[in-house]
């Protein structure tokens, strides 16, 4: 059970971070309607975090393909998880951490909960 809801839980984080990176693709566009930045930053900046955005939609579709029955504790159910992050390479350090963070947030909580 306890695996179970630390996947659930890890879903509802990743959903979260990739919210959060939408919510910053739009704040980069507002920002150029209000010329607060060049369309170059706007581009620059808009493009690293769609590909950001992207790499993380696919590392979570690979994490929430492992079984939570293949495990019989969560730190093994949680070393996977971070092993499929790192393993997806080509893409900015940046998506590893972000998403190992998570990991480690959702860890703390079911410490403390569970």
């Amino acid at each position: 059970m306890v695996i179970k809801k630390f996947f659930k839980i890890l879903s509802i984080e990743f959903s979260d971070l990739e919210e959060s990176i939408d919510s910053l693709i739009d704040a980069i566009a507002e920002r150029y309607k209000e010329h607060d930045i060049t369309e170059r930053v706007m581009l620059e900046n808009s493009s690293l975090l769609k590909r950001e955005l992207t790499d993380m939609l696919i590392i979570h579709r690979k994490i929430m393909k492992l079984s939570e029955k293949d495990y019989l504790s969560l730190d093994a159910a949680s070393q996977d998880v971070i092993d499929v992050i790192y393993s997806v390479q080509g893409i900015p350090k940046a998506v590893h951490s972000y998403m190992k963070g998570r990991v480690e947030k959702v860890l703390r909580y079911m410490d403390e909960v569970c």
